[in-house]
């Protein structure tokens, strides 16, 4: 369950950063843009990746820092959009930690993870 979990986070937060990114723009935000496109490609991988049964513990935690990254970028913006952003960004980071602990658990124990 905390795989589907996992994908459902990342692709929430790929469309909340896309949105951010894309529509959110005033010249005060504009060099944020680029967190949320880094953002939303990495949870693209992460959420294809984890939706083929392929667990990579590094990719996981990957994706946590760049979505913390991210969050906080935007907290810094005062509009709808990036607050949606930073709210799907917290919850993806704090998912693919969970994800990261059990697949570390699996490569450490050489067994297939999922």
């Amino acid at each position: 369950m905390i795989y589907k979990n996992c994908i459902d986070a990342c692709f929430d937060c790929v469309k909340a950063c896309e949105r951010c990114g894309s529509e959110c723009c005033t010249p005060s935000c504009k060099e944020k843009h680029e967190c949320c496109t880094v953002c939303a490609e990495v949870c693209t991988l992460v959420g294809r990746l984890t939706a083929r049964n392929l667990c990579c513990a590094d990719i996981y935690q990957l994706c946590a820092k760049i979505c913390d990254d991210c969050a906080k970028e935007c907290s810094k913006i005062d509009h709808a959009y990036a607050k949606d952003c930073v709210k799907a960004s917290k919850k993806c980071a704090d998912v693919c930690r969970i994800c990261f602990e059990d697949c570390k658990e699996c490569e450490s124990k050489k067994a297939g993870c999922h």
